[in-house]
């Protein structure tokens, strides 16, 4: 009798042992956290080996993997680190024809309730026969969860895809003030008045919400820059979320463009503090720094010190006061360390530029409503034989 007493216990145990396992709920996450690819010899494939590993913000859903020219991209398999418990469709680490453009992958979170696409390509860089010329005439409304709340902005690759080579702080400006109009973001497409049909990038100071108030955020310049914006740890670190640069090929030489601004009256600091005795700027420069094999990248604690051994060339305006009329600017790259060819072909070097309608912006100070208006960026090359 006392057996079947400890077995009927034991069972009893087990099935609320049971219970507790079928009662924990299931994971509701669907991302992707990493993509990578195993090759052989990568340095065959990529310009350099840490290029094979691509590690994803929350907000990110276009994944593009850089390869060198003459790749053969018909049978790639990439391979995924996903949340616990998510499914992902094509499998991962499954053999894909990517020649023809990039391959949407499904995410599916384990409790098989959301899911999430993700475009995942193999692309070559971009061939610059002579200059890079930005207009600003492409962009649309975020496609990230939550969509359709701020612009972005991308150019377009040799084979017709979309490459999100430009950043604002948009996305961060969205955690602050979540029922904003996306018109009312610091970072706006407008029409543009140097070409009829065509728009140039407003760029406004605005006030935040509470939330970043709370952190000593109390204004978000207008930013747009060539590289990265990383929504993430964008209150707990805001001068590590911009992300500054891509790499390139080519030595630049000179930095064009058009600019208007028109300061906002009343400087604060991060502390709301009117600061009397100074007026707001706006902000433009170019910077080519050695990215040390792909393992730098700038951000807005490093990008400030123009004198550290690794920034190669500046291209620098000076503050921008009131300038009512567009402006037209040319800026030679200042070469303070000798070029090296070899570095340039290995994609050692990264070209950033920056924009602001706050010149302190990034300390968050400055004037609500400075804005600065930008157009028809241009960087020449140096011309080869």
């Amino acid at each position: 009798m006392k057996y079947f007493k400890l077995m009927a216990a034991a069972m009893i145990g087990s099935a609320t042992l049971t219970s507790c396992f079928k009662d924990e709920p299931l994971n509701a996450e669907c991302d992707i956290e990493q993509a990578y690819i195993h090759v052989d010899n990568p340095l065959e494939m990529f310009a350099r080996e840490n290029d094979t590993l691509i590690c994803l913000t929350s907000i990110q859903k276009d994944i593009s993997f850089t390869v060198k020219r003459g790749t053969d991209r018909t049978a790639l398999a990439p391979q995924f680190r996903l949340t616990e418990g998510a499914t992902i469709y094509p499998e991962s680490g499954s053999s894909q024809d990517f020649s023809n453009g990039s391959i949407i992958y499904t995410v599916t979170s384990q409790d098989r309730n959301w899911s999430r696409k993700y475009n995942v390509s193999f692309i070559y860089p971009p061939i610059v026969l002579d200059n890079i010329d930005y207009n600003f005439n492409l962009f649309e409304k975020n496609t990230n969860f939550p969509a359709n709340k701020y612009y972005v902005w991308y150019d377009m690759s040799d084979e017709g895809t979309k490459i999100f080579n430009w950043a604002t702080g948009n996305p961060g400006y969205y955690l602050s003030k979540t029922l904003a109009k996306s018109t009312d973001y610091p970072s706006v497409p407008v029409e543009s008045e140097l070409e009829e049909g065509k728009h140039c990038v407003k760029l406004t100071t605005r006030a935040t919400g509470k939330k970043a108030i709370d952190r000593e955020m109390p204004i978000a310049a207008g930013n747009f820059f060539y590289g990265r914006f990383n929504a993430d740890i964008a209150f707990e670190h805001p001068m590590e979320a911009t992300e500054f640069g891509w790499q390139i090929n080519f030595k630049p030489v000179q930095f064009k463009g058009y600019y208007k601004y028109q300061r906002g009256e009343k400087v604060i600091d991060k502390d709301q503090n009117e600061l009397k005795d100074k007026k707001d700027y706006g902000s433009i420069y170019a910077v080519l720094y050695d990215n040390e094999a792909g393992n730098v990248v700038l951000n807005g604690n490093t990008i400030e010190n123009l004198d550290a051994d690794n920034i190669i060339a500046v291209a620098k305006l000076p503050n921008i006061d009131d300038t009512p009329d567009w402006t037209s600017f040319e800026l030679q790259f200042n070469y303070k360390h000798p070029f090296d060819e070899n570095k340039m072909k290995a994609y050692g070097y990264s070209l950033a530029i920056v924009c602001s309608s706050s010149v302190r912006g990034a300390h968050f100070e400055g004037a609500v409503g400075s804005t600065l208006w930008i157009d028809k960026f241009t960087i020449e090359r140096e011309k080869t034989e």
